[in-house]
């Protein structure tokens, strides 16, 4: 079969990949895969290049057409930055299709047509490494990124394996050869590489999701359940602390300051609760301007500290007019069989006998309960 129709199918596949990417992104409203199918449809200009080329321009073929496809995967890699939350630079992007098509005005692809495919491939494992570290990076299960990594690093190893090929055996057949293979390789990478970018996408809207669900969407702590999941797993494996805090007089402040005001401090002390823990501790809003926090393995010693931390902070918070702002904590340790509900109970009595109390921290393990 003559090559060209061969890349000619080719280019059919991979601007019908595009369309479904471009589609499903608007669908579902994923950025990613706006950016993933537009990359499909720069390749499919670079592969139209391409046989274009092979009709009587060396050129167009072995010059302008990589450096085209090139272009297609920084799109693909500013895709997966927008996934993740981070900006990237279209010109940063089509770097390398430019770089690219400077080096094909200088290379000798007229004498040594194989050469082009050789000189790609350090730009092309460039781009895959840059893809791959953005993926890595992202904050997903092992299972929404390994695949379209596995994709990507087939990919780049096939890549390499060619280019040693063609040094080591440059020649006219060799060359065919290997362009037959690579439009097979590339239909299979496309393939593969649309159906676990889709897959990213949607383990991460789940996950999105699932956080969502979990997460006040005031204050950024967990809510009631979300502290409530977390909070049980934690004391099936470990001895906890539990703190519960709420902020005094709040129904006076919402009063006369007004709730805008009240959300204010509830997400300032939020944040404090946050900022005054470790990342393995559990901080939750129960409702109203009541908090929870659930120390993982720390001691009486430790939760004192830690509320002594958020008391201190909190105090520190501005109200117009000039109104003091202070909160009460109650704290309780886990003991053998008590459930969540057993510290929860016990810490809001403690809670409530803090607020007759100066400093307002009531705790059991130093004798003040």
């Amino acid at each position: 079969m003559d090559l060209s129709y061969i890349y000619l199918f080719f280019d059919g596949v991979i601007t019908l990949a595009g369309v479904l990417l471009v589609v499903t992104g608007f669908l579902c409203g994923a950025e990613m895969l706006k950016w993933w199918g537009s990359a499909y449809f720069i390749g499919a200009a670079g592969l139209g290049v391409f046989v274009a080329g092979r009709l009587g321009s060396p050129v167009l073929a072995h010059g302008l057409a990589p450096g085209i496809l090139l272009m297609a995967y920084g799109v693909m890699w500013l895709g997966v930055r927008r996934l993740a939350g981070r900006s990237g630079s279209v010109p940063l992007a089509l770097l390398p299709g430019l770089a690219w098509l400077v080096a094909g005005a200088v290379l000798p692809f007229a004498a040594t047509p194989w050469l082009y495919l050789v000189a790609q491939a350090p730009l092309t494992l460039l781009m895959l490494v840059l893809l791959l570290v953005e993926i890595l990076r992202m904050a997903v299960p092992a299972a929404a990124r390994y695949p379209l990594v596995a994709v990507l690093v087939a990919h780049g190893v096939f890549v390499l394996v060619r280019a040693a090929a063609l040094l080591a055996h440059g020649d006219p057949a060799a060359l065919r050869f290997w362009l037959v293979v690579s439009a097979g390789e590339g239909i299979a990478f496309v393939f593969c590489d649309a159906l676990c970018a889709s897959h990213l996408v949607r383990m991460l809207r789940e996950r999105l999701l699932d956080s969502a669900a979990h997460t006040d969407f005031l204050t950024g702590v967990l809510n009631r359940r979300g502290f409530t999941l977390q909070a049980e797993r934690r004391l099936r494996v470990s001895p906890c602390m539990l703190l519960v805090l709420d902020i005094d007089g709040f129904k006076r402040i919402n009063d006369t300051l007004g709730h805008a005001e009240g959300d204010r401090l509830l997400r300032e002390l939020g944040k404090i609760c946050l900022e005054s823990v470790r990342a393995a501790d559990v901080v939750g809003r129960l409702g109203g301007d009541e908090f929870a926090i659930l120390i993982d393995g720390g001691t009486a010693e430790t939760a004192a500290a830690v509320a002594s931390r958020i008391r201190q902070a909190f105090a520190q918070t501005l109200t117009p007019h000039g109104l003091a702002v202070a909160v009460s904590i109650g704290i309780d340790g886990a003991k053998p069989g008590n459930t969540l509900d057993d510290l929860l109970r016990q810490a809001d009595m403690r809670l409530y006998r803090a607020k007759d109390s100066t400093p307002r921290i009531r705790r059991l393990a130093l004798g003040t309960g």
